[in-house]
């Protein structure tokens, strides 16, 4: 009965979407719907207050206005609530850099189909830059109704829908921390379908992600863990409620927005507000040397949902290293990353693109270039970037930023909605890939990603 009902589907909902596209005249080359701009149920308005205590510790709550009251009332609740009662016990701050004592209470979102949103409320405490709590809670809404969705209501009733999700869960709890083992019972436990059917889950634009405290496996880690599982994977378990909610190659076009050369201390934290405010995921290409002076930036960038490639250890001309330097790479920056966030990285940019000696030592990571580069790196302001982006924007496109720039801030922000009106949804690089089921090669170089071609653009 399942195999029927997944060939049903496979057959059906494509050749509905083509049909429907042919009637109202809006299918693109190669079979996929014209893109649509962002819909008013997907928009929100996310902003933020600093209130600084007696003993200047600092309180930054975030306020998120919805399409829908409800909504906005209990996502703001549970933000409220939580800097009423974290804020006033902070500890003293010497200062307000490097001896800080504050708490960031966020509202992250993201959007999936044409209703349905997702919320991530968290509030992360830091005292001296160390991140000594952690607490989240998760919501998925039907925007236009107001309901909550909840697993049970994506997946399908069968055992076996279930136990892909646990070994799913189980595979990606343990990949945080490769030499360490956790406890198995605590494991087993979270990967029971009661324990699954009750956790915290978003939904982006090419992937659900289920969301867990690193403390509840690994002892004295703040973390906040993340397994992924991308659409293509498991669409055929969704009831056709989500199948229709997470079709959104059929709704828009898709690009990746990414960021090299990081991190910065006065710039990051900035980008990262852009995209806070903008409900958007990234990728930082992070320079290996930076990741533990700027480690609570590096742990900010994994918690926060984006994803995390290596921008080499330095920034130095690859040519000028030897065969053995490059192939010792992948471990120093691994071992640096591992120790911030329990992850390794799973791809490379090489600073300044310069691919050929890092392949030709078989050092055997994936290399992602771009195929449209803003230039900021020139100090160009944000006008310039966004006529460019506006000029040379297409369909599968990794958009080349820089969060050490001044200007980028603001450009990211200004990117973001322009391309959410123009029908583009985000995704990281590996949403970008997953989405076309491209596994990234060793030794491979990438470009862009478009109906699973990942060539460079001739036009650039």
């Amino acid at each position: 009965m399942r195999r029927t009902r997944m060939i049903r589907r496979k057959a059906l909902w494509p050749a509905l979407g083509l049909i429907l596209g042919l009637i109202l005249g809006l299918v693109l080359p190669g079979g996929r719907a014209a893109a649509e701009a962002i819909s008013p149920l997907h928009k929100v308005t996310n902003t933020y207050t600093d209130t600084r205590n007696d003993n200047k510790s600092v309180v930054r709550l975030w306020h998120a206005e919805t399409a829908l009251e409800s909504v906005t009332e209990e996502i703001n609740g549970i933000a409220e609530h939580w800097a009423a009662e974290i804020g006033p016990g902070l500890p003293e701050a010497r200062n307000n850099t490097k001896l800080n004592s504050r708490v960031d209470v966020e509202i992250r979102y993201s959007r999936t189909g044409h209703k349905w949103l997702s919320f991530l409320v968290q509030a992360r405490t830091q005292y001296h830059r160390d991140l000594t709590d952690q607490i989240f809670t998760t919501r998925t809404y039907d925007m236009e109704t107001g309901e909550r969705i909840r697993l049970t209501d994506i997946f399908d009733g069968e055992a076996e829908t279930w136990r892909m999700l646990a070994d799913g869960v189980r595979e990606g709890l343990t990949a945080y921390w490769p030499e360490e083992t956790p406890d198995p019972e605590k494991l087993e436990a979270l990967c029971a379908r009661e324990a699954l059917e009750r956790a915290d889950f978003t939904m982006h634009g090419m992937s659900l992600v289920l969301h867990y405290p690193a403390e509840a496996l690994y002892e004295g880690k703040k973390t906040l863990m993340q397994v992924t599982f991308f659409y293509p994977k498991i669409r055929d378990m969704m009831t056709e409620t989500a199948w229709a909610e997470t079709d959104n190659l059929s709704y828009y076009k898709t690009c990746a927005l990414t960021f090299d050369d990081g991190p910065s201390g006065t710039n990051t934290p900035k980008v990262l507000n852009s995209l806070m405010e903008t409900g958007a995921a990234a990728t930082f290409f992070v320079i290996g040397n930076r990741i533990e002076e700027y480690d609570y930036l590096v742990q900010r960038e994994h918690d926060e949902g984006h994803a995390i490639g290596s921008h080499n250890w330095n920034h130095g001309n690859a040519a000028k290293a030897s065969k053995a330097a490059l192939r010792a790479m992948p471990a120093k920056v691994n071992k640096a990353m591992i120790k911030v966030i329990g992850i390794p990285v799973r791809y490379d940019r090489v600073p300044g693109g310069r691919y050929p000696p890092m392949i030709k030592a078989k050092v055997g990571w994936s290399y992602i270039q771009w195929s449209l580069d803003t230039y900021d790196w020139r100090g160009r302001k944000t006008t310039a970037v966004m006529s460019k982006v506006k000029k040379a924007i297409q369909d599968g496109d990794i958009i080349l930023c820089h969060d050490i720039k001044d200007n980028t801030p603001e450009s990211t922000r200004q990117m973001v909605r322009y391309l959410e009106e123009e029908g583009y949804m985000l995704l990281t690089i590996d949403e970008l890939f997953a989405k076309d089921e491209v596994e990234l090669q060793p030794d491979t170089v990438y470009y862009r990603c478009v109906d699973g071609d990942t060539s460079k653009r001739s036009d650039t």
